[in-house]
């Protein structure tokens, strides 16, 4: 099998630089496109034999006045045309991009946003949940280092950059300001995103993480690339509760990680205190947490269940 992926693979880290690593993992043949490269206006004519089409988009990449352009590829494109993001897409401010890209008239637009079905299906999108995965080929084990060392960390979006519209991120990381001096965060003002191996030094050298995700513990059935990063690099990790998440259905709660309520911060003091304390009790837990996540939540599996995906829901035209 052959796929065209239309997407960033300008850094090693980005998405879909690991998912092309894990369908060539699957067996596949990957020609890949760089999106703000691309001529849309042929891409119908210049697929070669692939025998499908997979999309990532950055905003910047296909800005609006390409979307005409987009259109004619999606009009004449003879194999189908997958979308693939990890990102949550309802009542953001981006929503209005839902009904507005090419990017969401795809054949199959296959996102981690899996908590507005009803909204998906309302706007015409042909839609189906994926949870994000890790790159199992960033799983190896990571070495300890100083600069990194304490007890506990957040890494990810803190400063205020985050959406403004999951207030739970902001009171996150003011309750760890005031109440925990032993917790760093990741990546430090001006400074760009912890990558590759200095992240696997980063999971090694701390205690306990704390994670988020957007809408956790309002929204179902959508959670960061947080929690499968983490774990799967052997990180012990403290996660919001998220229904279709965290309650078995994909990671469960004293086995892979540790979860609290949003807003419950007792519950939240209690896990850091107890976890500081006992730090082997946190390593048995993150083994596990690592384990799983390589058996299930690498991005290997996520693209042995697309291939599988494609094959059951696209077009009759195209079969």
């Amino acid at each position: 099998m052959k796929v065209l992926y239309v997407g960033n693979f300008s850094v090693a880290h980005s998405t879909e630089s690991h998912v092309g690593q894990a369908l060539e993992a699957n067996g596949v043949t990957v020609d890949r496109r760089q999106e703000n490269q691309v001529d849309w206006t042929s891409l119908a004519r210049d697929l070669g034999d692939a025998d499908f089409v997979l999309w990532t988009t950055t905003n910047d990449y296909a800005p609006p006045r390409t979307y005409g352009a987009q259109r004619g590829f999606l009009h004449d494109c003879r194999v189908p045309v997958i979308s693939y993001h990890l990102d949550i897409w309802w009542e953001l401010s981006r929503q209005h991009l839902i009904y507005e890209a090419p990017f969401f008239r795809t054949d199959l637009v296959v996102t981690a946003d899996g908590g507005h079905d009803e909204m998906w299906k309302a706007a015409g999108v042909n839609h189906r949940w994926m949870p994000p995965g890790v790159s199992e080929f960033e799983c190896g084990g990571g070495t300890p280092r100083d600069e990194y060392r304490s007890p506990v960390a957040f890494v990810g979006s803190w400063n205020g950059s985050y959406h403004r519209e999951h207030r739970h991120r902001g009171e996150l990381v003011a309750w760890l300001q005031r109440n925990r001096d032993d917790c760093t965060f990741w990546p430090r003002p001006g400074e760009h995103a912890i990558r590759n191996e200095p992240l696997r030094d980063l999971y090694a050298s701390v205690d306990v993480f704390v994670g988020d995700s957007c809408f956790a513990g309002r929204i179902a059935n959508y959670h960061s690339d947080r929690i499968p990063e983490c774990l799967g690099r052997g990180g012990f990790l403290l996660h919001p509760v998220v229904d279709g998440v965290t309650d078995g259905s994909l990671y469960s709660d004293g086995e892979h990680l540790r979860t609290w309520r949003t807003g419950d911060w007792e519950a939240l003091r209690y896990l850091l205190d107890h976890y500081t304390e006992h730090p082997e009790e946190a390593r048995a837990i993150a083994e596990k947490g690592r384990a799983h996540v390589l058996q299930h939540h690498t991005y290997t599996v996520r693209m042995r269940e697309l291939l599988a995906l494609v094959a059951t829901t696209v077009p009759a035209s195209f079969a």
